[in-house]
C-alpha cells in the first residue's frame, strides 16, 4: 500500500498528458513519418556507469552533432507541441543533479532514448526502476531480446525509429549522437538498419562499474519503484547481467569495420580528455576536431568542481566480481 500514492500519481499524470499527445500526433505525425534520419547516427555504448554520459556531454560540444534531450526523452509524444515558455517552466521543475550522482541536469541536457521507449513499449531497460521484482526478466527481454517474438521486436523497432525521426525533425541538419547503454547488446540490429552507423564503446574498471551500478539500481528503485527493492537481489542481478551485456558486445562488435568502432577507457578520458577525443575522431575519420577543441576545453573547465560519489565494495563483493567477471577483466585488459 505504501506505493499506492506513486501509482495514482503516475496514472493521473498519464491521463493529463493524453489530450496533448493526441493533438501533437494529429499535427505532426505525417511530418515526422516523412523525416529522414541522415546521416546514420553515431552511437555511444558501454555498460551503465562506465562513463557514457561524460563522453556524450563532451562530444555534444561539437556543433555537428545533436543529442536527444531530457525533455524529448521524458515527453516524447508531447514534445513538439510544447512552447518555449512551457519548456522553460518544466525545466524549473527538475532537480539540479541526477539522482545517482552529482551530474547537473536541465531540460535540454543530452539524455538517452531508452527513457522515451519506456513510454511506448514494455521493452525498455527503464522499467527495472519501476518493477524491481521483475528486473531479471526486464533485462533479458528489453536489453538482450531473449525469447522476444520477432513481431514484438519489429513493433519495438518501429517505435524506436519514430522517436529518432521526431528528434531529427526537431534538430534537422545534424548527425544524431545517441548514448544508450542498452544498445551495447543491440549493435547487430542497429547496424542492419543503419549501415553507415558508427559506434564508440567506453569501458571502465569493472570493480568500479559494479559498485556504481548497484548504487544506481537502488537509488532509482527507491525513488521510482512501484515495488519494494532488495539490495541482495540487486547485487545478484548486477553480477549476472554485466557479463551478459559485455559478452554480447564482444560478439557483436565483430560485425563492425575498423573505421566504424572506437574503443576508449573512462580512465583515459579523465586523464587525457583531448587526446582521447582526438583518437576517436581519427579512428572514425570524423572531421571538425580542431574546430571543436575550444568548446571541449570550456566544458572541461566547467567540470573541474565535480565530485564523484565515494562508493566501496565489500571484500565478499570484490571476490564475487573477480570470480564471475574474470573473462570480462581479460577482454577489456584490466587487472583483477
Amino acid at each position: 500500500m505504501r506505493h499506492l500514492p506513486r501509482v495514482l500519481g503516475l496514472g493521473l499524470g498519464i491521463l493529463a498528458r493524453e489530450p496533448v499527445s493526441w493533438i501533437a500526433a494529429a499535427r505532426y505525425h505525417r511530418r515526422v513519418e516523412r523525416q529522414e534520419i541522415a546521416p546514420d547516427p553515431l552511437f555511444i555504448v558501454g555498460h551503465w556507469r562506465s562513463g557514457t554520459t561524460h563522453l556524450q556531454n563532451l562530444l555534444n560540444c561539437d556543433p555537428q552533432f545533436s543529442c536527444v534531450t531530457l525533455l524529448q526523452a521524458g515527453m516524447p509524444r508531447e514534445y513538439l507541441l510544447l512552447s518555449e515558455g512551457v519548456k522553460r517552466w518544466l525545466g524549473r521543475l527538475l532537480p539540479s543533479t541526477r539522482l545517482m550522482d552529482n551530474v547537473s541536469i536541465a531540460a535540454d541536457v543530452p539524455w538517452e532514448e531508452e527513457l522515451a521507449l519506456a513510454a511506448a513499449s514494455r521493452y525498455s531497460f527503464y522499467h527495472v526502476s519501476f518493477f524491481p521484482r521483475s528486473m531479471e526478466r526486464i533485462f533479458d527481454e528489453a536489453v538482450m531480446f531473449d525469447s522476444v517474438p520477432q513481431a514484438a521486436i519489429r513493433k519495438w523497432w518501429t517505435g524506436y525509429l519514430r522517436f529518432l525521426q521526431m528528434v531529427q525533425y526537431d534538430q534537422p541538419g545534424r548527425r544524431l549522437l545517441l548514448k544508450n547503454p542498452a544498445n551495447t547488446a543491440r549493435i547487430r540490429l542497429l547496424k542492419k538498419r543503419f549501415p553507415k552507423a558508427q559506434f564508440i564503446h567506453i569501458h571502465r574498471n569493472p570493480y568500479k562499474v559494479f559498485v556504481s551500478s548497484v548504487h544506481l539500481y537502488l537509488q532509482a528503485q527507491n525513488a521510482w519503484g512501484l515495488q519494494s527493492t532488495d539490495r541482495q537481489r540487486v547485487v545478484a542481478h548486477v553480477l549476472a547481467s554485466y557479463p551478459q551485456l559485455m559478452r554480447a558486445y564482444f560478439e557483436q562488435r565483430e560485425v563492425l569495420a575498423e573505421t566504424d568502432l572506437a574503443e576508449v577507457s573512462f580512465a583515459s578520458l579523465q586523464k587525457a580528455p583531448l587526446e582521447t577525443l582526438e583518437s576517436i575522431y581519427c579512428r572514425l575519420d570524423l572531421t571538425g576536431f580542431e574546430e571543436a577543441v575550444p568548446r571541449f576545453r570550456a566544458y572541461l573547465e566547467r567540470q573541474k568542481g565535480y565530485r564523484k560519489n565515494r562508493l566501496e565494495l565489500t571484500e565478499s563483493e570484490r571476490a564475487a566480481v573477480a570470480t564471475c567477471w574474470r573473462d570480462i577483466f581479460t577482454g577489456l585488459g584490466y587487472e583483477m
